[in-house]
């Protein structure tokens, strides 16, 4: 069943693609000095997704700023293709998936995602209730860890 993520993935995103074009395009953009990662554009792709099939409204130009369910959709997803690249071809391991994959074993995707990720537009009822036990776990759980994120979806009206 998890070897099912990635291609069920892809066909959602040629599925909802055919509804941009009412709507400002949205693209993803890729540092071109850095290796394409197929952990980073399945978060990425997942962002776009998302926000499809929740209809969420994308600004007319410029950087789409995830919602926080958004977020932490698309991190979680992304941790499930992380997870079956290495089960099925070795991939090499990365620290910063390492590390997400504790936070997920302890189930503080939500409270990781809103002490690295916090966008002033989350509302302050989006705070997830185990805030403080996350920050007590990841003092020693974390230490050194860093937020990452690799591209972003942009929009613009054709």
């Amino acid at each position: 069943m998890a070897r099912a993520f990635l291609p069920t993935l892809l066909v959602a995103i040629t599925w909802t693609s055919d509804s941009f074009a009412v709507r400002p395009a949205i693209a993803i953009e890729w540092n071109p000095n850095e290796k394409p990662s197929p952990v980073w554009l399945g978060y990425l792709i997942s962002r776009t997704v998302f926000r499809e099939k929740q209809k969420l409204p994308a600004p007319a130009s410029g950087e789409v700023i995830p919602t926080f369910a958004e977020e932490v959709t698309a991190r979680s997803d992304a941790l499930q293709i992380y997870q079956e690249l290495r089960a099925t071809n070795g991939t090499p391991r990365e620290a910063y998936w390492e590390d997400f994959s504790r936070v997920a074993a302890r189930k503080f995707v939500r409270a990781y995602v809103w002490t690295y990720f916090r966008r002033a537009s989350w509302a302050q009822s989006e705070k997830p209730a185990d805030l403080v036990a996350f920050q007590r776990w990841s003092t020693l759980a974390l230490k050194n860890h860093r937020g990452e994120t690799h591209g972003r979806i942009v929009a613009n009206r054709e």
